[in-house]
């Protein structure tokens, strides 16, 4: 049985985890960028109770960096995929010949993604966003891949695209943000949803409406770290050591044992990329 309380260990970047959680989604390659130390971050994390994570790709070429970087841990799978404002430094068709290139090459690669569409930074055209997203959905069938959906105010538009093709594998829609209505609409597609730092904040009382409604073998957790840090750590870069606090939320959302959250957590996460229990 996992620990009560959250580890919460005296260091600089504030670890709070319990044994057996899972980050389904942080960006390595974004926070080296930013000065993180993601070795020193994600070896303590593991040694801290996190017990895995899907490292998620923004395009083809950022896979090499992040693949090295894993290597030395073997619970971080990897995703590759070309993130919406990809659109703007490549054609649809270089893109998609060198994702499938690496998809044939490494087959380590457990998802595609972080595909879909964002209508808020409205990156190249969005003819050619969607264009990008449908092809990827396709090679998500011919590889027999879960996706991993990014969707900024296109809820339409992303659930008419993953109507057109039938994907065995699923995903998951991360870092939720819309309503019930359309996280409906995505569980009855087969898909998980993702929910994270934002579930914390104390504006997102119909977030936290939704996460009650959503079916607690159907959800995931993450940080999308570096990015939305939360609540109680604002302000401060986010990595998968704070995977905690979403995880406390989600629990009092739920009204259950934070361990049971827990377990019932890893064992989606470890469904949908086919992980088997050690």
């Amino acid at each position: 049985m996992a620990d009560r309380k959250p580890k919460t260990n005296k260091n600089p970047w504030d670890f709070h985890l319990m044994e057996g959680m899972v980050d389904s989604h942080f960006h390595s390659a974004v926070m080296r960028q930013k000065g993180m130390d993601t070795h020193f971050i994600l070896k303590h994390a593991l040694s801290s109770g996190l017990s895995g994570g899907i490292d998620i790709g923004l395009t083809p070429d950022d896979f090499p960096e992040r693949s090295a970087a894993s290597a030395p841990f073997p619970g971080i799978h990897l995703s590759a995929g070309c993130y919406p404002s990809d659109v703007e430094k490549k054609t649809v068709h270089e893109l998609i010949t060198g994702l499938k290139d690496l998809l044939v090459q490494e087959k380590e690669i457990a998802a595609i993604g972080e595909i879909g569409l964002d209508w808020h930074w409205n990156y190249g055209t969005r003819q050619a966003q969607k264009e990008l997203f449908k092809e990827q959905l396709v090679l998500a069938k011919e590889f027999n891949l879960p996706v991993i959906i990014h969707n900024r105010e296109a809820d339409s538009d992303v659930l008419d695209i993953l109507s057109s093709i039938h994907l065995p594998r699923g995903g998951i829609l991360h870092c939720f943000s819309s309503d019930y209505n359309t996280a409906k609409k995505i569980l009855d597609r087969g898909f998980l949803i993702s929910f994270a730092g934002n579930l914390t904040y104390k504006r997102n009382v119909e977030l936290r409406d939704t996460a009650m409604k959503v079916p607690i073998d159907r959800i995931l957790m993450e940080t999308d770290s570096p990015y939305l840090s939360p609540q109680k750590r604002r302000g401060s870069l986010n990595h998968p050591g704070h995977i905690g606090y979403t995880y406390e939320s989600m629990a009092a959302i739920k009204n259950m044992e934070i361990h049971k959250l827990i377990q019932q957590i890893k064992s989606n996460f470890n469904g949908l990329f086919s992980i088997s229990e050690e």
